[in-house]
């Protein structure tokens, strides 16, 4: 790759800086994708981006079948502040918009004539495949408790992520306050034994229970010294006599004198609801550690999911082969803030994970392929495509040169995004969505929406093409301390 377009490269990444809708999390995440240049951007730069993120450590979320989440600390600033004079700024931007449309153009050109095309085979039988896959491990681009790259991991921003979700962490509080409140057979909340599996480094959902007056509290958390954190966060408040703290992975433990719990909290869910090694932890536990584990009241979440679409992405559609190789991800997916514009659904979102944690012995219906069809929605397109020209527009990318990328980007394939959702107690009324339900709508939220890219370019689509995916996830077989793995595959049909 020459030196100019090195310089291009550079400038692109740039150019993130000045989307409003990009936070930092997300910078972080789109900055990595430099490495898939041939020759790499100036370390320099790689450098002031990574700098720039270093408190948004890869995920915005918070779980693990022995890590944790935790309440309210301050609010965490998702925008970085980057100090740059007007007049500097504005030769930037120029000098972006110049350097995407020169790199970009004649992609455009032909992604748009391949659209014209097809839209006069709307309504003909869909006859063209085009092959699509993305495979990958829970832990491939996350950090790891262990160097074997066994179990998803968090570092304290995460965690503060975690604690600070208005849609997350307040649920719980209320359903954890409900199911004491409802002991059964008329009991108060002090009978009441529960356990935290994952409590992390302050305790939240641990010291919630203790403040609204269980009996007991165990909390288990794998990682040291989230785990010394934890010991810390109770005695500060005075709980040590409460909340007993058991370090290790909850498959090594048993209750002290053989105790087993009345209800179970278990915030262990990923962004892909089962990557976080959710599945093998409560099926553990619904054998060991609760007195009915069957009891929809016993486990809170109740049930966990994750829904899925086919998505376009920007920054697909404008780094593209040969200069920029998608294939050396080697399968690790994107990973978006749920606000994310650069981000679209092509259709109505499908249900692809549907664990119950009281059924989850019996149950067998989420292990094994299963197949999954989107059809693409034209509404979508064309609303997909207005978002992105307005994104593009405010990142002062020309009008023309805007128009043509948004046309492209708004009617291409980059993969099939997955998100999660929780329902929280027995009866479905505390649900917990990190986009908007049922439409997959963008919101703020500590989860991410996880992209794998299954094109190394984006695929044309038009209104009525489907998308015919067999979803293979492997979340159990190995047990706790074997890392779930994801593998989707199929074909567009046209």
């Amino acid at each position: 790759m020459s030196l100019n377009m090195t310089w291009i490269l550079s400038l692109m990444s740039l150019s993130i800086l000045f989307l409003p809708n990009y936070d930092a999390f997300t910078m972080h995440h789109h900055l990595k994708l430099e490495a898939l240049v041939p020759r790499p951007v100036s370390r320099n730069l790689h450098q002031h981006f990574i700098a720039s993120n270093t408190s948004n450590n890869h995920h915005n979320s918070d779980h693990q079948s022995h890590h944790e989440k935790e309440p309210k600390i301050e609010k965490r600033n998702n925008s970085k502040k980057h100090i740059m004079d007007g007049t500097r700024r504005s030769s930037i931007l120029s000098a972006v918009a110049l350097a995407t449309t020169t790199l970009i153009q004649p992609s455009i050109a032909h992604a748009v004539n391949t659209n014209e095309q097809e839209t006069t085979i709307t309504n003909t039988a869909l006859t063209n495949k085009t092959p699509i896959s993305a495979s990958w491990k829970a832990v491939d681009g996350l950090n790891s408790l262990d160097q074997n790259q066994k179990i998803v991991s968090f570092d304290s921003s995460a965690y503060k992520a975690m604690m600070d979700d208005p849609s997350r962490t307040p649920l719980f509080e209320k359903a954890i306050i409900q199911r004491l409140n409802n002991a059964p057979n008329g009991n108060g909340p002090e009978s009441q034994t529960v356990l935290d599996l994952g409590t992390g480094p302050y305790a939240v959902f641990a010291l919630i229970a203790a403040r609204a007056g269980a009996g007991k509290v165990y909390a288990i958390e794998a990682n040291r010294e989230a785990a010394l954190s934890a010991r810390a966060m109770i005695t500060k408040f005075g709980y040590d006599d409460v909340i007993t703290v058991l370090e290790g992975f909850s498959n090594e433990i048993t209750l002290p004198d053989n105790q087993k719990a009345d209800f179970a909290v278990a915030e262990i869910v990923g962004s892909v609801a089962t990557e976080e090694g959710a599945y093998a932890t409560i099926l553990d536990a619904h054998q060991r550690l609760l007195k009915e584990p069957n009891d929809p009241n016993s486990w809170i979440p109740n049930r966990i999911q994750t829904y899925a679409a086919p998505a376009s992405y920007t920054l697909h559609n404008l780094f593209q082969p040969p200069s920029f190789d998608w294939g050396k991800l080697n399968g690790e997916p994107v990973r978006f803030n749920c606000r994310d514009e650069g981000l679209q659904l092509l259709s109505n979102p499908v249900l692809v994970e549907d664990i119950s944690f009281p059924d989850i012995v019996k149950d067998k219906s989420t292990i094994g392929p299963k197949d999954v069809k989107f059809s693409i929605d034209g509404k979508r397109i064309e609303d997909n495509t207005l978002v992105f020209y307005e994104e593009l527009r405010r990142g002062r990318l020309g009008k023309d040169e805007a128009e043509n990328m948004a046309k492209t980007t708004g009617s291409t394939f980059s993969g099939v995004a997955l998100w999660p959702r929780l329902i929280l107690d027995g009866d479905g009324e505390i649900e917990v969505n990190s986009r908007g339900f049922p439409s997959g709508k963008h919101q703020k939220s500590h989860w991410q929406t996880v992209l794998p890219i299954m094109s190394d370019i984006p695929i044309p689509v038009k209104a009525g093409d489907e998308v015919q995916v067999t979803m293979n996830f492997d979340v159990g077989s190995g047990g706790i301390l074997k890392p779930p793995s994801y593998s989707i595959y199929g074909n567009i049909l046209s």
